[in-house]
């Protein structure tokens, strides 16, 4: 559980979501939004679709480091008040639980990211929350 305070004072307790649900948060937000979302790892079948075998590889086989969600939105009510013809915004995010950390690959992806100017966040919704308040989607 993480303490969340409201804008009116009011402390309370929220429960930490894995990955999925996470991931799962931040796709309907960003379709209330507008906006599209690819998501990049998936699970594999549990059983072989040949032999009928249990399949004991989960691997996403998407390259190492790749973010989870791919993210697009229309620009931001703020952005479109400087310029009516702001264009659409890219990021990747990277969802993680509660105490997930990021492997040497996705590190070197969002270090590449940051070094091209796009967007690269890594956490949960509140993270996420956080990014659209600054870039005015959301108060």
């Amino acid at each position: 559980m993480t303490a969340t305070t409201t804008s009116r004072g009011v402390t309370f307790l929220r429960p930490t979501l894995d990955e999925k649900s996470e991931q799962a948060n931040i796709k309907h937000l960003v379709g209330h939004l507008g906006g599209r979302v690819y998501t990049l790892g998936t699970r594999r079948a549990q059983y072989c679709g040949t032999c009928g075998g249990t399949n004991t590889d989960q691997g996403t086989r998407q390259t190492e480091g790749l973010g989870d969600l791919a993210i697009y939105l229309p620009p931001s009510p703020r952005m479109v008040r400087q310029n009516p013809d702001a264009p659409w915004v890219f990021l990747w995010v990277e969802c993680k639980g509660r105490g997930g950390t990021l492997t040497p690959e996705q590190v070197e992806f969002r270090y590449i990211n940051q070094r091209a100017g796009v967007v690269s966040l890594v956490g949960g919704l509140d993270a996420f929350l956080e990014w659209l308040a600054i870039g005015g989607w959301a108060r």
